[in-house]
C-alpha cells in the first residue's frame, strides 16, 4: 500500500512545516484508518483465480471512463455468487463476495491516491480502467450488502473529497456511486458528507464536456426530494 504510506508520510511532513494543523491531522487520521482496515488479505485460491481475470476484463474494456459504469460488472457479481453457492467451490470460498469487495476497496483507495498524487494527470489506461471498474463493483456490492457499513459511512465518499480539490476521476467516481447506489449511500453516509459531494460536483468543471453534462444532470432521489448536482440542488 505504498501510495497510502506515502500520503501519510507527506501528511506528517506537512503537519510540521505547512501549518493548518487541524486539516492535516484529520487527513492523516482518515487515511491511517483506511490503511489499517484494508491491508492485504491472505492468499485465497479462488480470489487468486478470479482477480487477474477481472483486471484483464477491465483492460479489454479500454477507455472505460468514456462509459463510466462498467459494462460487464454483472458477470463478476454472478460468478462470485455462483461460486459461493456451488457445492464444489463453496467449501473453498466462504464469504467470497465480502472478501472480493474488501480487496476491490483496497485497490480503489490506492488508485485514487495514485492518480491524485500525480496531480490528476496520471491517466494511464490500466489504472483508470481498474479505478472505474472497482468503483462500479463497490457500488453494486454496497447495494447487495457485501460492503461493510463502516466503510460506506466513513471511508468511501470521504476518500474522494478528502483533498483540497475534486479531481476529474473523483467526480466520475462520485457519479458512479450515486448513479448505481445512491439510496444505499444516502441511507448510511452522513448527510453532511453527501451534501458536500454534491456541492463539489455542482461546481466541478470536467475535462470532458460530455462527462460534465452527464454528471451535472444526474439526480438522486432522497427522502421524497430530488437532489441534483446542477445549480438547483434541491427541488
Amino acid at each position: 500500500m505504498e501510495h497510502i504510506d506515502a500520503a501519510l508520510s507527506f501528511a506528517v511532513k506537512d503537519i510540521f512545516s505547512a501549518g493548518n494543523y487541524e486539516r492535516l491531522f484529520a487527513f492523516y487520521r482518515f487515511w491511517f484508518d483506511i490503511r489499517q482496515a484494508y491491508r492485504q488479505i491472505p492468499t485465497d485460491p479462488i480470489i487468486d483465480d478470479i482477480w487477474p481475470r477481472i483486471r484483464q476484463m477491465n483492460a479489454a474494456n479500454s477507455r472505460l471512463w468514456d462509459k463510466l459504469t462498467h459494462p460487464t460488472a454483472h458477470l463478476v457479481l454472478r460468478l462470485a455468487s455462483d461460486a459461493e453457492s456451488d457445492h464444489t467451490l463453496a467449501p473453498h470460498n466462504s464469504g467470497l463476495q465480502s472478501r472480493l469487495s474488501k480487496k476491490t476497496l483496497r485497490e480503489f483507495f490506492i488508485n485514487n491516491l495514485r492518480v491524485t498524487n500525480s496531480g490528476g494527470l496520471d491517466y494511464e489506461m490500466g489504472i483508470m480502467d481498474d479505478f472505474y471498474a472497482d468503483t462500479s463493483l463497490i457500488a453494486h456490492w454496497a447495494n447487495l450488502g457485501y460492503v461493510e457499513e463502516y466503510a460506506i459511512r466513513n471511508h468511501i465518499l470521504q476518500s474522494l473529497i478528502s483533498h483540497l480539490q475534486l479531481y476529474h476521476h473523483q467526480a466520475d467516481a462520485l457519479y458512479i456511486l450515486f448513479q448505481v447506489a445512491g439510496a444505499t449511500f444516502e441511507a448510511y453516509a452522513e448527510t453532511s458528507v453527501v451534501d458536500r459531494c454534491f456541492e463539489l460536483l455542482k461546481s466541478h468543471r470536467h475535462i470532458n464536456p460530455e462527462t460534465e453534462q452527464l454528471i451535472q444532470v444526474s439526480a438522486l432521489s432522497v427522502k421524497g426530494e430530488t437532489r441534483n448536482s446542477d445549480k438547483n440542488s434541491r427541488r
